[in-house]
């Protein structure tokens, strides 16, 4: 908090509310009752028909100053001289009507020192506090709104378009899958023929297939990647302008006792006071008894702003211990002081005293926390507004990204390395090398080469965002390469899968999908799989279908079987397969 800010609060609309006339009139009739019953030997009938008549009067002073002098603080700035105009003619027409029913209602001498000066600084430091607070706590409820309206917006649409990239980026894989590892393995078959029948004919005839492929397919798909306009999902910024309705008070006002604004509040603010009342031996005896709280205070600050953000509770517990332990400390010291050390005139009672103390920390204790509260939620802000503009430009550039790097490893690095195997095989073909021995080589070229695009794809496909790993076609393709041979496997995959599944699941699934392979082709023996994936509520649904020989009635359950159990997973043979067998495995997500 600094002077500005201060000034800003006090010339808004809250320099003058109705909401503080009840705080108000009670703390101003409560110090009137405590102050006169030290002055003057009064009954407690007439004691509280002062603070009575002096509440009343003050509250029609009040409004009269909020429909004349700031009457137009609700739609503009005041100027701050008219505040605190307004603040001085409060104090001086409350300690004028107390002098005079104290004269002319109680017959009583005044005391201009007691009861004109006395007063002045509690009244103008309330009317100040109690301005400052209600402008922050209002600032600060609307800033936490507009956070939170803004916290879920993002999350949609975030949400709203990962889900969009997901479903892009599926489709992606799949032309990859399709145009690029397929035909790839076919180049490899025709690779080991080669190595089973060399001939200059066949490798001729294989580079020319290779240039062609290099030639026409993976550049036109290149140029279709590149040309591709991306995801057609596009945020409006002013979508995150808005309210949500939340708590009044939430988590982020957690009670700290302030220690050096207390300090100053009762040095100054009570000191004066004790002035006013008792001279200068009344102002070393306020300072006296403030120094004596240091310890307690120093205590105190220190664990509730160790414990409050963290352990409310607690906090809010050591707050509490903090505040009897001050009240006790300055009962106990207040009256030992008097009896051996000042002489006052005008005393207060010991609880007395250290009641009004306390309501000091208390105010000023809450100015505090009213001000953290409000750090805290401008460091929300900018931490948001820092995570609103990195979100909205990831998704914004990440469609266009994603492609862009797939037409350069397609373009570039794959295009290059077939033509490059291409042109080496035609230069092998007129040499003298033992063919058997290049085909080998060769053959290991283009299996580095598979290796090589995967991992690229692997690398590309990566969201940093969300750290995930490989996903779920990488994991089939290496699961398909497994039992080459042995059975072809096939899927399909519905595009809420990629949005849906977790990179934590990715290795769980590779088990679960090689032990049912294992079940179809071992016990079934089955030469042909198909995998089919989607999200319903939550669980992964897969179904299992091969060629196979069934399910016989009297089955036992496999090892494999058991396996999928022990990985959380509920699997049951579908009744309605024509030919083979149909597992059907469902996956809690969540």
């Amino acid at each position: 908090m600094n002077i500005d800010q201060l000034v800003d609060r006090l010339t808004g609309r809250w320099s003058v509310s109705l909401k503080a006339c009840l705080p108000l009139t009670l703390i101003g009739g409560i110090g009137t009752y405590t102050r006169n019953n030290a002055l003057f030997d009064l009954s407690q009938k007439q004691l509280f028909t002062l603070a009575l008549i002096l509440g009343v009067f003050n509250n029609l002073i009040y409004l009269f100053i909020s429909q004349t002098i700031l009457r137009d603080r609700k739609i503009r700035k005041m100027r701050l001289r008219d505040v605190l105009f307004s603040y001085t003619l409060l104090w001086f027409t409350s300690c004028t009507a107390e002098i005079l029913i104290t004269i002319y209602l109680f017959h009583n001498p005044a005391y201009l020192g007691a009861q004109l000066f006395a007063p002045l600084f509690p009244d103008l430091s309330g009317l100040i506090t109690c301005t400052y607070l209600l402008a922050e706590f209002e600032s600060n409820r609307n800033d936490r709104s507009r956070l939170a309206f803004a916290q879920d917006t993002l999350m949609e649409t975030s949400e709203q378009s990962r889900k969009q990239i997901m479903i892009e980026r599926s489709q992606l894989i799949t032309a990859i899958q399709d145009s690029v590892f397929y035909q790839l393995e076919a180049l490899q078959k025709q690779f080991v023929k080669l190595r089973e029948r060399p001939n200059t004919a066949g490798i001729q005839r294989l580079a020319d297939e290779l240039e062609k492929y290099s030639a026409n397919t993976i550049r036109s798909l290149s140029h279709e990647m590149a040309a591709g306009s991306g995801s057609n999902f596009k945020v409006d910024r002013l979508s995150f302008i808005g309210s949500k309705k939340i708590n009044r008070f939430t988590y982020v006002y957690s009670a700290i006792i302030s220690f050096r604004l207390s300090l100053a509040s009762l040095i100054i603010v009570g000191g004066f006071h004790q002035l006013s009342l008792n001279g200068f031996v009344g102002l070393g005896f306020q300072t006296v008894n403030s120094l004596i709280l240091i310890p307690v205070l120093g205590a105190g600050s220190v664990l509730t702003r160790k414990f409050a953000s963290k352990r409310i509770l607690l906090g809010f517990m050591i707050f509490l211990a903090t505040i009897f332990i001050s009240g006790f400390v300055l009962e106990i010291f207040s009256g030992y002081l008097i009896d051996q050390v000042f002489t006052l005139n005008n005393i207060y009672a010991n609880d007395i005293f250290a009641g009004r103390a306390l309501a000091s920390i208390i105010i000023c204790s809450l100015i505090v926390t009213i001000v953290e509260a409000r750090r805290r939620t401008l460091d929300d802000l900018i931490s948001m507004n820092q995570k609103l503009q990195t979100e909205l430009d990831w998704i914004d550039g990440r469609s266009q990204e994603i492609r862009r790097e797939l037409s350069t490893i397609l373009h570039g690095p794959l295009q290059g390395r077939i033509a490059g195997i291409a042109m080496a095989l035609r230069m092998s073909s007129t040499s003298n090398q033992d063919q058997i021995e290049l085909s080998d080589q060769k053959l290991n070229e283009i299996e580095s080469l598979l290796a090589t695009v995967v991992e690229d794809v692997q690398e590309l496909f990566k969201f940093e965002q969300t750290e995930q790993e490989a996903s779920i076609v990488n994991k089939l393709i290496s699961l398909r390469r497994s039992w080459a041979g042995i059975a072809d496997l096939t899927w399909k995959i519905d595009p809420e899968v990629f949005a849906g599944m977790k990179s934590k699941w990715l290795e769980q699934l590779s088990d679960i999908l090689y032990e049912s392979v294992s079940n179809s082709v071992r016990h079934g023996k089955a030469n042909q799989v198909r995998f089919d994936f989607k999200i319903d509520r939550g669980v992964l649904k897969i179904t299992i279908s091969d060629n196979g020989s069934g399910v016989k009635p009297d089955y036992i359950p496999s090892v494999g079987l058991h396996k999928i159990t022990e990985f959380g997973a509920k699997y049951e043979f579908s009744s309605s397969a024509n030919e083979g067998a149909e597992l059907l495995i469902e996956i809690p997500l969540v």
